[in-house]
């Protein structure tokens, strides 16, 4: 377990269920002292019972800019890192998509993240310090069916981190960028399809701990999986969406 973690500040958005939850139990073992945020207050306290009242929490709705901006203010300056996992998901096709449904996966997992940054990268930025990760998928790599909007949410965060990256050159502001593949959670538990090299959420959190305790840019798994939805993203058109239909 990295000593990276021992004593650290980090706050976890979306730490009321799967990943983001595993996350908070694997760190809390590591050592860090938590904020949990989350929409569900009660969810939040029963995780944080779990991990003996140790840790703050931090009630939150990332679509509201009013919450997000008040909860940076008040809770970066003291962070180490900050972990942006909130996210949403239903399966549709194209073809039968759900307006309301749509507008809130967007609202949530791309407007609040560009949100956030917009709030949390010049707090470190000024402070010269500070790690600030965002969460994508692989489902961001490339089109696959029946990933949308989705899959086009999480192809805007893997951009938003890249750019962030490039922004942050000389600032000792530290951005990362996670890209999990398929997840044991309540979200990919909507899925009807086989899910190749499905992992359990705390293999998932090991996983993010040891990325963000390095120095890669990109913490991505499980690599057998990822590296082979990366190399059909980089396959010519025809060929991938050959491959893509079978």
């Amino acid at each position: 377990m990295p000593k990276f973690w021992v004593q650290r500040q980090v706050w976890i958005i979306g730490a009321s269920s799967g990943i983001g939850r595993a996350l908070a139990v694997y760190l809390d073992s590591a050592g860090a002292q938590l904020v949990l945020s989350a929409r569900r207050e009660t969810a939040l306290q029963e995780l944080n019972a779990e991990l003996g009242n140790r840790h703050q929490i931090l009630v939150l709705d990332v679509t509201s800019d009013t919450q997000l901006e008040k909860a940076c203010q008040a809770t970066l300056p003291h962070c180490d890192s900050v972990i942006f996992m909130a996210g949403t998901y239903e399966p549709m096709p194209l073809d039968k998509q759900q307006p309301e449904a749509v507008r809130q996966i967007i609202a949530t997992n791309l407007t609040a993240a560009v949100q956030f940054v917009g709030f949390a990268y010049p707090l470190f930025k000024a402070a010269r310090r500070g790690q600030l990760a965002l969460c994508a998928s692989i489902a961001g790599y490339c089109g696959l069916p029946q990933a949308q909007p989705y899959g086009a949410t999480k192809a805007g965060i893997i951009n938003l981190a890249e750019s962030l990256r490039a922004e942050a050159a000389g600032t000792q502001v530290d951005i990362r960028l996670i890209n999990p593949g398929f997840v044991t959670t309540p979200m990919t538990g909507k899925n009807t399809f086989a899910m190749p090299m499905i992992i359990s959420p705390p293999q998932a959190a090991e996983a993010i701990a040891q990325g963000l305790a390095g120095s890669a840019f990109e913490i991505h798994f499980p690599k057998r999986f990822t590296y082979v939805v990366k190399f059909l993203g980089h396959l010519p058109y025809w060929l991938y969406f050959r491959l893509v239909r079978s």
